[in-house]
């Protein structure tokens, strides 16, 4: 008699065990491909976006021997948002663009460079001339990657300008 209640037992153990595998087979092996495939598709994306900026170190910067400069020919004059003591200020500055001649496109745009230098100055302009001389002074890294950007979305949303930098900065 003990060992049919055992026997019992077990076969009811066994039946759970394999009804419970079966809900984790069509319940959670399904949820859990679905975030795999995600995860595939993220790493695929940024795989895409590091192959876009060209070689860069571990760092995320690019070589010296990867970089060429272009410089303004002249100095900017903005002016600057009126500030809350309603005076109005000017700022004058350098601005050099970084570039990454490790990307494809490189060679496409820079020869386009100083041929819309003069749109480039109206953009630049159009963005420093909305923040007054308070936030200009605080703000310059994130004004120089608004700069970077913009002047980015003008090539194509290509990645061959590498960063935007002041030079000469003055705030009158």
């Amino acid at each position: 008699m003990k060992k049919g209640l055992i026997y019992i037992i077990l076969l009811v153990l066994s039946v759970t065990n394999i009804v419970l595998s079966a809900i984790i087979v069509f319940a959670v092996v399904p949820s859990v491909q679905n975030s795999n495939d995600l995860v595939r598709k993220v790493a695929s994306a940024i795989d895409l976006e590091k192959e876009g900026q060209g070689q860069h170190t571990a760092d995320g910067t690019i070589s010296i021997e990867n970089t060429d400069i272009f410089s303004f020919k002249d100095k900017f004059t903005v002016e600057l948002n009126p500030a809350s003591d309603g005076r109005s200020h000017i700022c004058v500055f350098t601005l050099t663009l970084t570039l990454d001649k490790s990307n494809s496109d490189y060679e496409k745009y820079k020869e386009r460079l100083s041929s819309y230098e003069e749109l480039m100055r109206t953009k630049v302009t159009g963005i420093i001339s909305k923040y007054n001389q308070t936030e200009v002074v605080n703000n310059k890294e994130q004004i120089l990657e608004e700069i970077r950007d913009t002047l980015r979305e003008m090539y194509n949303n290509s990645t061959f300008i590498y960063s935007v930098g002041f030079g000469d900065f003055i705030i009158q």
